[in-house]
């Protein structure tokens, strides 16, 4: 008995199966014609065959073919595209540097307000107690209380618009 998948490897079954798809595809494109015309009531009629009995008929284009060149309209897309980004892309930028300039403003005059205020404590004199970088209270000898606001008044001439 003979085995039924043979048939398969046989060399002519693979050129008859060519042969058939691709008389197939042909078909198909050739059939995607439409014809129009008028029949003997006077009605319009369209087909993808064309009319019995030599009647005249009418070939209707189907969709149009691709453009030549498919790229220049997607290259100029793609270039308006681009522009909006460089546009974009500069006002995030400039966005960026007027948040990051009002970051700095705010900064500044944070410390300014601090600066003021601790040569204003440091002016009135006094005995104060200070908490030290270890949580221990401590007091000021005339030579720290001098030097502190020193620096109170170099962080005023940074910080401090004029």
């Amino acid at each position: 008995m003979k085995n039924p998948n043979t048939r398969f490897a046989h060399p002519l079954w693979w050129i008859l199966t060519s042969l058939l798809l691709s008389s197939a595809l042909i078909f198909t494109s050739a059939s995607a014609e439409i014809y129009k015309w008028t029949d003997a009531n006077g009605e319009t009629q369209y087909s993808q065959i064309p009319p019995p009995g030599g009647i005249k008929s009418e070939k209707i284009q189907g969709a149009t073919p691709p453009a030549e060149n498919p790229g220049s309209t997607s290259d100029s897309l793609r270039e308006q595209v681009d522009a909006m980004n460089e546009d974009t892309a500069e006002q995030q930028i400039e966005e960026k540097k007027q948040a990051l300039s009002k970051q700095i403003d705010d900064a500044y005059e944070r410390n300014c307000i601090s600066a003021t205020n601790n040569l204003a404590k440091l002016q009135q004199g006094g005995n104060k107690r200070y908490l030290t970088a270890d949580g221990k209270v401590t007091h000021l000898t005339e030579e720290q209380r001098q030097q502190r606001i020193n620096e109170a008044k170099d962080q005023i001439d940074e910080f401090c618009k004029p």
